[in-house]
């Protein structure tokens, strides 16, 4: 399996949705569904990625979908195509998963067709457990397909699976755990993940304040007496560094918090979807003098938050 890096031209779209909230580790191996994820955190993080199904185009699809992409884009592209139910990019998703060279998307790729949920969907699924479940030697994207072939059983009353679960059967030849509880569990993740979005969708974000971040020890907020002075010196010398085609370009900044412990700097945005940047100023004199930051967005409190705690560390 391939992991190849995104092709520069992709940049200001890998910002916009896969940068932003670190979506691509949140995603991974179904994180979303572990205690460590705070609910009120996963429930913004999601719903903030059912919004981004709304702006996300065609062109932008095809381009984390595209060539040369990498397995980040990949996976939170088939994310976003199956929660906002972008079947469109069913053949896309189908062609790449049957190829299976890179490592995790094929998470996605499996979620997407649990979410579209047809029997086009479910003969994508048949086709890559004919393919791979006939290969001991690779351990790749079964578990997961399984699941999702499973759940859209369920879903429409069909029985798609009946012939790779039947005793001897593909899944019985190529898995060590042939128990039917194991099977079940395959089932109930996809299908939890599915309810896990569609509660967030039903979520009622009213009577919370959504432009605010809730400090973490280490971290204060910057006076609004003091901010003038403070963007003359920061700010400015940091918008000046921006190249025309990142996401920040042009946009007002607004310094509202610091960790004068790890040179760390909280800017509010002014526009959506991003609402929060995290600079991590390094002050050096090499290879040129001034600042050099490292960028971490976020587009609720919630995550915000969550990213401030995860620099304390």
């Amino acid at each position: 399996m391939d992991d190849l890096p995104a092709p520069a031209a992709l940049g200001a779209t890998i910002r916009r949705y896969v940068s932003v909230d670190r979506r691509h580790l949140e995603l991974l191996h179904g994180n979303l569904q572990q205690r460590r994820v705070e609910p009120v955190t996963r429930t913004a993080f999601l719903r903030e990625l059912i919004a981004d199904t709304a702006r996300v185009d065609d062109q932008e699809f095809a381009a984390l979908l595209g060539h040369g992409s990498g397995w980040r884009e990949r996976l939170v592209a088939a994310w976003m195509a199956g929660i906002g139910g972008r079947t469109r990019q069913r053949q896309r998703i189908g062609e790449l998963l049957i190829e299976s060279r890179q490592t995790y998307a094929g998470q996605g790729y499996c979620f997407a067709l649990a979410c579209f949920g047809t029997p086009a969907d479910a003969q994508i699924l048949c086709d890559y457990l004919d393919q791979y479940l006939r290969r001991p030697d690779l351990y790749y994207d079964q578990h997961w397909a399984i699941g999702a072939l499973l759940d859209i059983d369920t879903q429409l009353g069909t029985d798609y699976a009946g012939r790779f679960t039947a005793p001897d059967g593909l899944w019985q030849q190529w898995t060590r755990d042939k128990s039917p509880e194991y099977l079940d569990a395959q089932r109930n993740h996809v299908a939890e993940l599915r309810s896990l979005v569609e509660d967030a969708r039903q979520a009622d974000p009213a009577g919370t304040d959504r432009r605010t971040v809730r400090l973490p020890a280490g971290w204060v907020p910057i006076p609004e007496h003091d901010r003038a002075v403070f963007e003359a010196e920061a700010v400015t010398e940091v918008s000046a560094d921006l190249k025309p085609s990142h996401p920040l370009a042009g946009r007002p900044l607004m310094a509202v918090a610091h960790c004068s412990q790890r040179d760390h700097v909280l800017f509010e945005v002014a526009e959506e979807p991003i609402r929060w940047v995290l600079v991590e100023l390094s002050w050096s004199g090499q290879p040129e003098p001034g600042i050099h930051p490292h960028w971490d967005f976020f587009a609720s409190p919630e995550t915000a938050a969550a990213g401030l705690r995860e620099h304390m560390r």
